[in-house]
């Protein structure tokens, strides 16, 4: 399968320390585990992937980006709100991006 060996390839380019191995498989979804802290979320797409790439340390964040079956970068997402620690899914069944303000710091008390 095209996406099993480009994830392959991805995960290797994306090594933090780790083992990088798939954890998860459902049809046009995959999630590998790159470290015990970082995941990747790819969505195989008619023409693009989708890639959310999530880090731990220990608040989680995430980022988004969509490629080009050749793997060249077509846009970088951006959640729908303002936070320093965005989190975000892939939904496995639609392929949409669900995003959380993982952000717990209390902005007003600083003022």
């Amino acid at each position: 399968m095209q996406l099993l060996l480009s994830l392959s390839l991805i995960a290797d380019l994306f090594t933090m320390g780790g083992t990088p191995h798939v954890v998860e498989h459902q049809g046009a979804y995959e999630r590998i585990e790159l470290t015990e802290s970082t995941s990747l979320e790819i969505y195989e797409q008619e023409e693009t992937y989708l890639v959310v790439m999530t880090a731990c340390a220990p608040q989680c964040s995430s980022c988004a980006c969509v490629y080009n079956k050749e793997w060249q970068l077509i846009e970088t997402l951006t959640p729908p709100f303002t936070s320093i620690f965005p989190l975000a899914t892939i939904n496995q069944e639609t392929g949409a991006i669900e995003w959380t303000d993982n952000d717990t710091w209390n902005y007003q008390s600083t003022l």
